[in-house]
């Protein structure tokens, strides 16, 4: 089973640094990136590891790893923040997003930052099954999202130039 996991979490950290938030919060912003995928322990490996593209069956069990992502971190005292950060990173501003539909009002900037680290994280590295793409396609396709209103502009510039000289 793969995770990205670490690229999240470094990716997070940095950029929680470089908008210029305290130690404590760049801390916990890895420590939620390290975690954002551990739901996907309750999804079966013959998801997690095909190869193709999922059906839109398998599409839907996968889906469910947020939540359980939120359940899992849930158990663990004084742990709501971290939770939420590593939980809401399928989250889209126009409450269409999984697994609660939070909508822009109900979403943090870390919240928001984790979606964005994600996305850019899946979409520059490389897999295998497909290749990574470069910086300036990434941004390319985060902008389109932030158009779409999925995702926020403000982050999505901060990727770009947090990101830029990869």
């Amino acid at each position: 089973m793969h995770f990205c996991v670490q690229g999240v979490a470094e990716d997070a950290e940095k950029l929680s640094r470089h908008m210029g938030f305290d130690e404590e919060t760049a801390q916990k912003m890895y420590l939620a990136g390290a975690l954002h995928d551990i739901g996907k322990v309750a999804i079966g490996n013959e998801i997690l590891e095909k190869p193709g593209k999922l059906t839109d069956e398998e599409f839907k069990a996968m889906k469910h790893h947020a939540a359980y992502t939120y359940y899992i971190l849930s158990d663990i005292d004084d742990f709501e923040e971290i939770r939420d950060w590593a939980a809401f990173h399928h989250e889209r501003l126009d409450g269409t997003g999984y697994p609660f539909g939070r909508s822009a009002a109900e979403l943090n900037t870390q919240e928001r930052i984790m979606a964005c680290v994600d996305i850019y994280q899946a979409l520059t590295e490389s897999r295998p099954y497909k290749q990574g793409m470069t910086h300036e396609k990434a941004s390319g396709i985060l902008w389109d999202m932030v158009k779409k209103g999925w995702i926020d502009g403000d982050i999505v510039r901060e990727v770009d130039s947090c990101f830029a000289a990869i």
